[in-house]
């Protein structure tokens, strides 16, 4: 049986895809800021011409670099720093 930082090195297992968040405050905030997110959208949609695409694009960009971030923040708990 492989230990676990084995299993992290050869890509065994990813940490990030089964993170999820339960606390009640935090689905609380996330909910309120999705249903906001949709309202955007929705109004977006509506102008001349449509936004809508151009904004989610623009949204899933910044998306995208969060799996880095959170295995930035995960390697760095391995870390034993020197000062």
């Amino acid at each position: 049986m492989k230990n676990v930082l084995e299993q992290l090195y050869n890509g065994e297992i990813f940490p990030a895809e089964q993170y999820a968040p339960k606390g009640k405050e935090y689905r609380k905030i996330y909910q309120g800021n999705y249903n906001h997110y949709d309202d955007f959208i929705e109004l977006f949609a509506k102008l001349n011409p449509p936004l809508d695409k151009q904004f989610i694009e623009i949204m899933d960009e910044q998306l995208d670099v969060i799996p880095y971030e959170f295995s930035e923040m995960f390697i760095d708990g391995f870390k034993l720093r020197q000062k």
